[in-house]
């Protein structure tokens, strides 16, 4: 509306001057009309009508110049200069005296002075009022974007309670549409739950003390909506409070996490204090199953005897297992990367697994390749070890030991990550246990602690990458480790390069009858 305004006002004064001009010409002509008339012979009729064509010629160019929004500061002289010559020029050819002349022309200048300084002092001036309207709809027009496109929630009320003013993002906090607020008293708005809305914010507009970080809870469509809020003063030029101003936020995203950082912390406790009463635990069991193990070499026992003490070496092994797997996942050391050459792991890996499979009787062909073979691994050795050998015997134990068993580290076709593939010919993956695999503790193997997962799952997260289980084409299951390469020094002497990294506590599993093995773990 604005903007119209002041292109409204610009014509008029476009008019104006326009109509000065067209004045001016008539006047003129009628002066030479009545000159020629009363005094023919001491006139000159050509010189009179080129003055005038001249003149008019100003007019015309005067308008070309407003339609090609020529320069005023070269048109408006010229147009003045040409109007005095006019003047003069009509004087003259009318038979006036050089005198007489020359005094028209010194009227004409001072009149045309006049014009121009009263012009320019009106077009200024237009020009100024139009600049302030425009910066005045430019800052409200700001204003108003960003009260509309904060996420804040907005409402403004007047001394008598009555709203003001919101915004959408009220809108959205308070389920509410703008006109139902708008022009009604916010006591009446609030009934029904929001009560502390409204004893929060009519105080303050009535001149009590502002409302700094306070907080209210609203009662809304069934569920509780915490706000936190500011209410301060809406005050007049003369410093009278007239209302108030409050901007309030939905809290309960931030009470959701507030109340899971506390849960957080208290199982985190728990498992510190669990894995403290862990390893309290492991040192007497060692004992324990140690002097078990002695009474066994010494003793000569049959039948139900027997049977006792191969239970009880059996138990406290496999609570010795859990421990073990327990305080691997609980106490995971952090990561380090490095860069190390491909058939080195391929080699000691190979290794380690035969070993294993031959330990337990096994009968497992193993595939392991590298692609392509020249690859370098970027990865924590130590943990990437550990990460196979678990997912390794993971396969064993599912195929009984007998089957075949494929391992593939290769690069994937972008070159921006890395795999770590393990397939069996095992029965697959128990359905009932799919969704919570790598769930601690979650386990369908007779004797097993279920964290050898959870520990695969927490080292792929800590390499910044993920794990997946899924049935193999031909029966078995596929697991497999992707991670992002990213850049790290060129090293290595090897994958394992410190006593640490070469210890695989979450796979071990103590031979019986041994008190060495058990206390090595």
């Amino acid at each position: 509306m604005n903007l119209f305004a002041g292109a409204g006002k610009q014509k008029t004064t476009d008019a104006r001057q326009l109509l000065g001009r067209c004045t001016l010409l008539v006047v003129l002509s009628l002066a030479a009309v009545v000159a020629h008339n009363y005094a023919p012979d001491n006139t000159s009729g050509t010189g009179l009508m080129g003055t005038l064509a001249v003149l008019g010629t100003s007019i015309a160019l005067a308008w070309m110049a407003k339609m090609g929004r020529w320069s005023g500061k070269t048109i408006v002289p010229i147009q003045m200069a040409i109007d005095i010559i006019s003047v003069g020029l009509v004087a003259y050819f009318a038979g006036q005296t050089p005198g007489i002349v020359a005094l028209i022309v010194v009227i004409g200048v001072g009149v045309q002075v006049f014009a121009w300084d009263f012009f320019r002092r009106n077009l200024l001036m237009e020009q100024d009022e139009t600049l302030s309207q425009l910066r005045v709809q430019k800052a409200r027009w700001e204003v108003r974007n960003i009260i509309d496109n904060i996420r804040s929630g907005l409402l403004t009320v007047d001394r008598h309670g009555m709203v003001i003013r919101v915004n959408p993002a009220c809108c959205r906090i308070l389920e509410m549409e703008s006109q139902d607020m708008l022009g009604r008293k916010l006591v009446d708005i609030c009934r029904g739950g929001m009560e502390e809305l409204n004893d929060t914010i009519c105080p303050v507009a009535n001149g009590k003390t502002p409302v700094d970080r306070g907080e209210v809870l609203l009662k809304r469509m069934g569920r509780s909506i915490p706000l936190g809020l500011n209410v301060n003063h809406v005050t007049a030029p003369n410093g009278k409070i007239i209302g108030a101003i409050s901007i309030f936020t939905d809290l309960t995203r931030e009470k959701e996490m507030t109340e899971r950082v506390r849960e957080s912390d208290r199982l985190a406790a728990i498992g510190e204090l669990a894995a403290s009463i862990a390893h309290e635990i492991r040192n007497p069991l060692a004992s324990i199953r140690g002097s078990v193990e002695m009474l066994d070499d010494d003793l000569d026992l049959d039948g139900d005897q027997a049977e006792l003490m191969a239970l009880v070496l059996k138990e406290s092994g496999r609570v010795n297992t859990i421990i073990n797997d327990f305080l691997a996942y609980s106490r995971m050391r952090p990561t380090s990367r490095r860069r190390f050459p491909g058939h080195e792991f391929k080699d000691e890996i190979s290794l380690q697994i035969r070993q294993h499979i031959a330990a337990k009787g096994g009968r497992v062909h193993l595939h392991c390749d590298i692609q392509p073979e020249d690859m370098d691994v970027v990865a924590d050795p130590g943990q990437l070890t550990q990460m196979t050998l678990n997912l390794v015997i993971n396969a064993c134990e599912a195929m009984k030991y007998h089957g075949d068993l494929h391992i593939c580290l290769r690069l994937l076709a972008a070159g921006t990550s890395q795999e770590l593939v393990v397939t069996d010919n095992g029965p697959g993956i128990n359905h009932e246990i799919r969704h919570e695999l790598f769930t601690p503790f979650a386990t369908d193997k007779d004797g097993g602690t279920g964290l050898g997962l959870s520990i695969v799952q927490r080292i792929a997260t800590a390499h910044g990458g993920h794990v997946r289980a899924e049935d193999a084409p031909g029966g078995g299951t596929t697991f497999r480790v992707r991670w992002p390469l990213v850049h790290v020094p060129e090293m290595s002497p090897g994958p394992v390069d410190s006593e640490e990294d070469s210890v695989i506590t979450p796979v071990q599993t103590p031979a019986s009858g041994s008190l060495e093995n058990l206390l090595s773990v």
